[in-house]
């Protein structure tokens, strides 16, 4: 088993003895110089499959020979990895095309010590489909909010000189429904998006004459700042939903029966144990429990964090729909709130749909 140290080793130079494996490439996606391993280090016998460290989409790891980045929308798939990528130093996530059970099982070995095989979080293209903006007000609102959390300052200008803020603006880079690289038009589609923003006060500008190009530079303006603010507390037009849970084997039919009563309710999961790391409280976690519309948190196994993200939500001004098994005892401050009380797993989707639809709609 390796030490936190051997796996920082991997992840920037990764072992000495496989960085043969590493080469600078053009990463499949973003068409930026990445370092792609020939097989993955994070497998003995991984033939076929490549572990991307892309400075715009972040770590992501996937079957070359199965072709499986063609079942994505590329479009699609680069603003999911550039809003939601894994970028920094010292985190041990990266998206992996492999089987949920696979990433499940690392996981829990990872939170155990264990950090062979890093901490994967599942990738398809349901995922991607379901988290991808329908709307231009929808993409608005998510370019608003990414601009404010990346500027280093409250006013501050940002700007990246390569795709990365065509994929921000949700700008489409490939043909044929997303299976052919093309730049033709990239910049219209850019300039309608940002000449947009101006017009709506949101944005000023730097460098910009009309025409969009990457290295113009932007910073949300007090109307942009209240209108982030605006979705932050109330995220009226939002559609993702915090489950906060005990994650790990034991488990997954809770965890599944809590997803498909939101599914079926018309909103989107997002389960914590994929965007926190280190067993920490990460501004990342807190920023999806402000853009949920509400929270779910299941209290069965008194988890401390569980707990604290209720809290938390609840200070936010957030709606939370709390359940727990029926044999649990509930700490007193809110064993008074209304709670699913649950003896069996099959009848949490059907109960939780309909106190979504009755409280929330």
């Amino acid at each position: 088993m390796q030490s936190k140290a051997t796996w920082g080793r991997r992840r920037h130079g990764f072992h000495e003895e496989k960085r043969e494996r590493f080469m600078m490439k053009i990463c499949p996606l973003c068409r930026t110089n990445a370092e792609i391993s020939d097989g993955s280090p994070l497998e003995e016998d991984n033939t076929g499959r490549e572990f991307v460290q892309c400075p715009v989409c972040g770590r992501y790891d996937y079957s070359k020979v199965w072709n499986e980045l063609e079942e994505f929308n590329k479009d699609h798939l680069m603003s999911y990895l550039v809003y939601n990528g894994i970028h920094e130093a010292g985190d041990y996530r990266y998206y992996t095309t492999k089987s949920k059970e696979w990433c499940d099982k690392w996981r829990e070995k990872f939170d155990h010590g264990n950090i062979d095989h890093g901490r994967p979080i599942h990738l398809t293209p349901e995922i991607v489909e379901n988290w991808y903006p329908k709307t231009i007000a929808e993409r608005v609102d998510r370019i608003l909010k990414y601009v404010a959390d990346h500027a280093p300052h409250m006013g501050s200008f940002i700007q990246y000189d390569d795709n990365r803020i065509y994929s921000v603006l949700f700008v489409e880079l490939y043909e044929d429904q997303g299976k052919k690289f093309s730049i033709d038009g990239v910049e219209d589609q850019a300039s309608f998006i940002v000449n947009y923003l101006l017009a709506e006060g949101y944005i000023r500008t730097e460098g910009y004459d009309g025409i969009f190009l990457p290295y113009t530079c932007i910073a949300l303006t007090p109307k942009g700042y209240s209108r982030v603010e605006e979705l932050e507390r109330s995220n009226s037009n939002g559609r993702e939903v915090l489950v906060a849970m005990k994650f790990g084997e034991d488990t997954n039919c809770l965890r599944a029966a809590i997803k498909k009563g939101i599914a079926d309710a018309g909103y989107i999961p997002i389960l914590i144990d994929e965007v926190q790391h280190n067993d920490f409280i990460t501004p990342e976690l807190l920023s999806h429990i402000r853009n949920s519309k509400f929270v779910v948190v299941d209290l069965t196994h008194q988890n401390n964090g569980a707990y604290f993200e209720e809290g938390y939500a609840m200070g936010y001004g957030k709606q939370v729909i709390q359940l727990c098994k029926a044999d649990v005892t509930l700490h007193f401050d809110i064993a008074q709130k209304n709670t699913i009380i649950w003896k069996t797993e099959d009848e949490i989707p059907e109960r939780l749909k309909n106190r979504i639809l009755a409280t929330i709609d």
